[in-house]
């Protein structure tokens, strides 16, 4: 079995944290969350600034090798909105000879705006943030596969994806 390091990243109301959980399950892949990872390393007052960010990323870093060097494929879900963030991760897969896919959660702006406006169980971005990260968010720099999430779709979501992860090269 081919040991995987997939990478699921979105926007704040994409679907990605449900998408990416889903996929994990029925991959029996281990499922690492930043919102998760954020409020375990900072369970009292998060401020989000670039060093908080990175610390996250790099203790998603660290667990991601343990995972991979035991031969445990690995569902990343972040919002990976800079590619300086994405890059330690394709260079560990490299490193480790596993293969690195992508996938991008997308969903209508409205439908965002509708989730965003919620209580969720991790994620504490709201509507805001999800603006000011989209004109943040570098292009990816490596083939991916792009989901257009909807309220009603996870059936076809991860049934693509698999087929997309199935046909994917090293």
């Amino acid at each position: 079995m081919i040991t995987r390091l997939i990478i699921v990243c979105g926007l704040p109301g994409s679907g990605k944290s449900y998408f990416a959980k889903q996929l994990s399950e029925k991959l029996k892949a281990a499922y690492l969350n930043s919102d998760i990872y954020r409020k375990e390393l900072y369970p009292n007052h998060r401020t989000y600034s670039e060093k908080e960010k990175q610390s996250v990323y790099d203790a998603l870093l660290a667990s991601t090798e343990t995972n991979l060097i035991h031969h445990t494929s690995v569902v990343l879900d972040a919002t990976f909105y800079k590619n300086n963030l994405r890059i330690p991760f394709y260079k560990l897969a490299k490193q480790l000879n596993c293969t690195c896919e992508i996938i991008y959660l997308n969903a209508e702006e409205s439908l965002v705006k509708e989730r965003t406006s919620k209580t969720r169980e991790d994620s504490e971005a709201n509507y805001s943030v999800y603006l000011k990260l989209k004109d943040l968010f570098e292009p990816i720099d490596k083939p991916f596969l792009t989901l257009q999430s909807t309220n009603t779709n996870i059936d076809s979501l991860l049934s693509t994806a698999q087929t997309f992860l199935l046909h994917e090269k090293k």
